[in-house]
């Protein structure tokens, strides 16, 4: 019987040594596994070297547009007609392999163009003072467009950044190798691509760098921000014959050089400058030139931004200069040749209402998205932030056909524009924005339409709405 016993007991705690090692194991295995991240979009990695994260946005607009232009059954004139908009939405992944390498791939959903990468590059960031970025970025130019699409200040950026160059294909170094200062240098295609976009091939070059006296003084709830930045070098224009003209087609092509859209989007072309190519002797619409414009681009960019407490006053004035030359005929042997400047600059102040502070969420250079104090919870209290919004900005151009050929201006080489703007930030992934803008031209515009009325305008009203979510 004691042996029976024994042998009976021997076994028991066998079976429970194996549970105690097994149940260790699957322990030393759950320590291995990653977690999903507090904010419920993403997962890292148990050392905490590699992550993945779900990012996207949906900024849904409304819009009543009101000025003294008819209208009329023509695509032309859909730039000034109220309606529903889809502005953004767009879908990716972010994160961070093995610690120094960083990746983002964005896809944007709307619009008709086929290239739907908004984004996508590799960031280099095992040295915080020096990093590398290659692929499809935000080329680091001017205050507003390197503040992130969810935390701009109005419903659209300021005629500023319509000339800056956005996002493009290239290379790019930067840093923060002190608090309070930052720096970035790139060199991008103008193109989408080599392959698709033959419209804006070349190369541009791309730098800015910032001051923070806020940070660099420790002083507690302000920004002192001083910024410049510069884009220049060489791209082409190919031109083309009118892809849908009210008279019949010919073969008088012409490339864009520049095209103001008021800021509230509004009227498109509000004001366009064209230079002339060749006079191709097959006639029709679409119709590429033999030979591509050459366009030398100079852009120039100061910014400056006081925030205190909950006050935010920023600044920006930028000057463009564009020389352009295409062949005038399919022999090649003449030439048309213009200069065009362009001058912008705006003005805004901004006040959280319920007391959030600029300083909480400016970082490496820009103002990022403000958290509400208290997020919005209907029923359990909370208010989320609140702002009011006042924006002065305006544009100013010259152009000048050295050799006009079929170069052209249209519209109104000037405008002023101000915007008032209330924003309510229910939370930091969430807000609905509202802007009333008045647009004054310095001359009457009217549609570049393919069905002219003959009527003109000098004013223009805008009033917007938009409900964003990001994450």
């Amino acid at each position: 019987m004691n042996i029976k016993y024994t042998s009976i007991a021997l076994a028991v705690a066998a079976s429970l040594a194996s549970l105690s090692s097994f149940a260790a194991d699957e322990a030393g295995i759950q320590k291995k596994d990653g977690a999903v991240k507090a904010s419920g979009f993403g997962i890292v990695s148990a050392d905490g070297e590699s992550s993945i994260n779900l990012t996207g946005m949906v900024h849904y607009d409304g819009r009543l547009v009101r000025s003294n232009l008819p209208r009329v059954s023509d695509k032309d004139s859909a730039s000034v007609a109220d309606g529903f908009e889809f502005r953004r939405v767009r879908l990716g992944v972010n994160g961070t392999v093995y610690k120094d390498v960083d990746y983002e791939i964005i896809i944007n959903a709307t619009g008709t163009d086929t290239n739907i990468l908004e984004t996508g590059f590799l960031n280099f960031s095992a040295n915080k003072d020096v990093q590398v970025r290659v692929g499809r970025f935000r080329q680091p130019y001017s205050l507003e467009a390197m503040t992130k699409d969810n935390a701009i200040d109005f419903l659209e950026r300021s005629y500023g950044d319509q000339l800056g160059p956005n996002k493009q294909l290239g290379v790019g170094v930067w840093g923060e190798p002190r608090k309070g200062l930052t720096y970035a240098l790139a060199i991008s295609q103008a193109g989408f691509n080599e392959f698709t976009n033959v419209d804006n091939i070349g190369g541009l070059g791309t730098g800015r760098a910032t001051v923070n006296f806020g940070e660099l003084s420790n002083l507690d709830g302000q920004v002192i921000h001083l910024g410049a930045s510069t884009n220049r070098g060489k791209y082409e224009v190919v031109p083309v014959t009118s892809t849908d003209t009210f008279a019949a087609s010919d073969g008088k092509s012409r490339a864009t050089l520049l095209s103001y859209r008021t800021e509230s989007r509004g009227l498109a072309n509000a004001y366009r400058v064209q230079i002339g190519g060749e006079v191709l002797s097959t006639v029709g619409y679409g119709l590429a030139a033999n030979d591509a414009a050459n366009v030398n681009k100079t852009l120039n960019d100061l910014e400056f931004a006081y925030a205190n407490g909950a006050f935010k006053f920023q600044a920006e004035a930028s000057n463009l200069n564009l020389d352009a030359t295409a062949a005038s005929n399919v022999n090649l042997s003449t030439y048309n040749s213009v200069n065009l400047t362009s001058s912008t600059i705006y003005y805004d102040l901004i006040y959280n209402l319920t007391g959030e502070k600029w300083s909480d969420n400016y970082k490496g250079g820009s103002f990022g998205v403000v958290k509400p104090n208290s997020n919005f919870k209907l029923g359990e209290g909370g208010t989320g932030a609140w702002q009011l919004a006042i924006r002065v900005s305006s544009y100013k151009s010259n152009y000048t056909p050295v050799v006009a050929g079929n170069s052209r201006q249209e519209n109104s080489a000037g405008a002023n524009t101000i915007t008032y703007g209330v924003n309510w930030l229910l939370n930091p992934s969430t807000a609905v924005k509202v802007n009333y803008a008045q647009t004054k031209f310095d001359t009457p515009v009217t549609y570049l339409s393919t069905q002219p009325t003959g009527a003109t305008t000098s004013t223009e009203n805008v009033f917007s709405v938009r409900a964003q979510i990001n994450f």
